[in-house]
């Protein structure tokens, strides 16, 4: 039986939170979320829904205190694992500790702020309603850690941003080197705790360093040199993985190393325990099939594996179970294949058969393996219906232009040749594009490189709307195979280069005799490619079209789909000509299909499916802090894009760079760069498709993988410090209002303003402009009643009798100073 403090947990997504009060957990308020004692543990439980499945996902850690208890530390893991029993199993179990908290823990919450005291453990209790002056230190860019620190000038350094909290004013201090979203974040923080502590009445200061007044150095006890930046140094450096299995199959417990670096799903074994060692986290994956000591002993022998290997004892240690892996364990592995086709061994003989699926179920294992396929198309599929198709064209590189494609060879492309492919459609009323860059396997350094400039000037004569989409031969995605409706085929040869291979000639299969792979989950994703005309390229998975002097043969392995066979025929009656199409049955092919390549010979008898089963993963590329950093966004949504940084979208079929309307030179290069390095640090092939996406013209096939998203959200920048400070400061205490301004002096040439009161522009007119005859200091003034209190948040009487630095912030957030 669990515990009845967990009767209705994880029943909706959200965050719950439990500490352990006399050695029982007991529900915390929701307003005391992110708050935590450092002499209390407690238990978070993140309960989720992803886009791609409507099951609930969750995540439970078991926080400890610093200064917690054995007591109380012991509980909270125990009714840990009470309450992922109680969930049946499902959950992925994290143990932290605190300041060395995960990024998937921190992102729970807008801050996490430690407290000193705690329940059971002796401390005494903050009192409510007691204002102690105190010194609260700010870390992190994505979530900010809260740590009171000595009520001394010595405590501050110019990295961070630090808060003063006197109980009725509170000061915020924000170093030198700090950026605007530490200064934002800050803000938050701040206004939290005259919310949420003080009811709204404590007066709010901000400042930067150099402007404190005197009231700040007399609590810290005097003026002093302020320490320059200091790093983060809850970082912890990642490491080669490193796999190991806990085994009692020997009659004892005994751990060995099955892997290091790459590693491969296959290495795991369900009917062991394994730890996989990260650096910066100790995973403990349980088998479905191991023992009950095996189970029971495997967290307890990676604290001593902790332990013994001199490693941090703060090193996170996250317990998951076999078919519930988090989208961050799998991204260890090289491959996850959740679903493998039954092999057989290939019987070779002058009259023998060839290799078939032994199994009376296998169009039911075919099915059933196909459905996370199924389920990520689904996506795309939701998302295609959405958009109207105008156009497809196609263009191919030939002297350094594109040269436009007939448009019945639409689909059909070259090893040797690159290809730009421009799609054009209407998402609701507005026109979007996305151009591809196709580059053939044999295409030429030069023809692949002219394709992505001349994709580039393409998209800067759309005025930058387009997405960019790098594609290369045989790493297709789904949704550019679609646009060729199930007659996408790619053709060995092509033209010879015009650059540095000069001496190339135009090269062709001249010889009769051409064998296509056909291969694909659905009619639209489905395309044929051409292979070397032996038996060894042929595979019971899939479909073949063979093409002789005489004869066109579709080839039916005996895996193969009904997509599969589907597109064969269309593939086949679209380059048969005047040729006799004759349908061909693995097992039962004719002499003559056999002599066409070259005789028989073992060819593979799997199923041969890309790993889909890994959720998409997002990650922030910054340079605010001076350094390109790449933080994973965990449980993503839209509202996380954030306009001045870049981000990184893996799809595990596709890498999405995102790039916000504000974001530097520096960070667009530096994301490019790095989604490289991303694609070879996670395995996957080199080749791997990147898809360039701009702030406000995302594509379907980028926007699917955001659960809800809004079109209509609004793209426009307001700058997150300016705007979180303008409406803190106009939520102080009332004050007397000051006399409304002087009306508007001549300007020295002798004219004058233009009457505010009779002449009037538009938002768009104002913002950030200066429009003739209109006072430059008072531009709110020519705004309408109507539009003045929705752009600047208040009537223009109340907003007219604020003090002036007051409207001032207000001004600068709208762009109207």
């Amino acid at each position: 039986m669990s515990d009845p403090a967990f009767a209705s947990a994880g029943e909706k997504p959200g965050i719950e939170i439990w500490r352990i009060e006399n050695l029982k957990p007991v529900p915390l308020p929701s307003g005391q979320a992110g708050k935590f004692y450092d002499g209390d543990s407690y238990i978070v439980l993140k309960t989720t829904k992803k886009p791609t499945s409507s099951s609930l996902n969750w995540d439970l850690f078991f926080w400890l205190g610093a200064e917690t208890s054995q007591d109380e530390s012991g509980v909270a893991a125990y009714k840990t694992v009470e309450l992922d029993e109680k969930l049946g199993g499902g959950p992925t179990q994290h143990r932290e500790v605190q300041g060395h908290e995960s990024e998937e823990f921190l992102q729970c919450f807008k801050s996490v702020q430690y407290l000193k005291g705690g329940v059971a453990s002796g401390f005494k209790k903050v009192e409510r309603g007691v204002y102690e002056t105190r010194l609260l230190h700010l870390k992190g860019r994505k979530t900010v850690r809260v740590m009171p620190v000595a009520l001394s000038a010595a405590s501050l350094n110019s990295g961070d941003v630090f808060i003063l909290d006197k109980g009725e004013v509170i000061m915020q201090w924000n170093g030198s080197e700090c950026n605007k979203k530490e200064k934002a974040k800050g803000l938050e923080v701040s206004t939290g705790i005259k919310d949420d502590e003080r009811g709204g009445k404590a007066r709010l200061q901000v400042f930067d360093q150099g402007a404190e007044p005197n009231a700040f150095w007399e609590a810290l006890g005097g003026r002093a040199a302020v320490k320059p930046a200091v790093a983060d140094d809850t970082k912890t450096g990642a490491s080669a993985l490193k796999l190991l299995r806990i085994s009692d199959a020997t009659g004892s417990l005994v751990t060995d190393t099955v892997g290091s670096g790459a590693l491969d799903k296959k290495m795991l074994d369900t009917k062991d325990v394994f730890l996989l060692e990260t650096g910066a986290e100790i995973f403990v994956w349980i088998g479905k099939g191991a023992t009950a000591e095996e189970k029971k002993s495997g967290m307890s022998i990676a604290s001593k594996y902790v332990a013994e290997g001199g490693r941090p004892s703060h090193t996170r240690i996250t317990a998951v179970k076999e078919g519930t892996e988090s989208t961050v364990f799998k991204s260890n592995f090289a491959s996850w294949h959740e679903f493998v086709m039954p092999t057989t061994n290939f019987e070779a003989s002058m009259g023998g058969n060839v290799a078939k699926l032994q199994s009376k179920d296998s169009g039911e294992l075919l099915e059933e393996m196909t459905t996370p396929r199924s389920r990520r198309d689904s996506l795309e599929e939701s998302a295609y219906k959405m958009e109207k198709p105008v156009s497809t064209e196609v263009w191919r590189i030939e002297n350094f232009d594109k040269v436009p494609l007939e448009p019945e060879l639409y689909g059909q492309f070259f090893a040797g040749d690159s290809y730009l492919v421009k799609y054009t459609y209407m998402a609701g009323s507005k026109e979007c594009y996305t151009i591809y860059y196709w580059q053939g396997s044999q295409s030429s350094q030069d023809e692949k490189g002219a394709s992505a400039l001349l994709a580039t000037n393409m998209d800067d004569d759309l005025g930058g709307a387009a997405t960019q989409v790098r594609v290369t031969m045989g790493k297709e995605p789904p949704h550019f195979v679609r646009l060729f409706k199930g007659k996408m085929i790619v053709h060995s040869g092509g033209k010879a280069s015009a650059f540095k291979n000069k001496a190339d000639q135009d090269s062709y299969d001249e010889d009769g005799i051409s064998l296509y792979h056909v291969r694909g989950s659905n009619d639209t994703n489905t395309r044929a490619v051409q292979v070397p005309e032996v038996a060894t390229s042929l595979n019971s998975g899939d479909c073949f079209v063979l093409l002789t002097p005489r004869t066109m043969n579709v080839w039916k392995g005996s895996g193969a789909n009904d997509s599969e066979y589907s597109v064969a025929q269309v593939v086949a009656s679209v380059l048969k000509l005047k040729r006799e199409l004759v349908d061909v049955v693995e097992g039962e092919e004719p002499d003559a299909f056999w002599e066409a390549i070259g005789g028989k010979a073992e060819y593979p008898s799997e199923k041969m499916l890309p790993d889909m089963s890994r959720e998409p993963m997002l990650f922030c590329c910054s340079n605010s802090s001076g350094v390109v950093s790449v933080e994973p966004v965990y449980n993503f949504s839209q509202v996380d894009l954030e306009e001045d940084d870049v981000f990184i979208l893996d799809t595990f079929t596709s890498i999405f760079v995102w790039v916000g309307s504000q974001a530097n030179e520096k960070e667009k290069a530096a994301a490019i760069h790095t989604a490289g390095k991303y694609i070879v640090a996670k395995g996957y092939s080199d080749d791997t498709s990147i898809v360039t996406v701009t702030s406000g013209n995302e594509p379907t096939i980028f926007t699917c993988n955001f659960l809800g998203w809004d079109p209509e959200q609004t793209k426009a920048f307001v700058d997150p410090y300016e705007a979180k400070l303008a409406a803190a400061l106009a939520n102080n205490p009332a004050e007397e209002p000051e006399p409304p301004p002087p009306p508007a002096k001549a300007q020295s040439s002798g004219s004058v303003y233009k009457d505010a009161s009779v002449y009037q522009l538009n938002y768009e007119e104002l913002k950030n402009a200066n429009p003739a005859g209109v006072d430059p200091a008072n531009k709110e003034q020519y705004l309408s009643d109507a539009e003045f209190e929705k752009v600047l948040g208040s009537p223009r009487g109340i907003f007219n009798a604020m003090k002036p630095w007051k409207k001032q912030q207000i001004k600068k957030a709208v762009g109207l100073f």
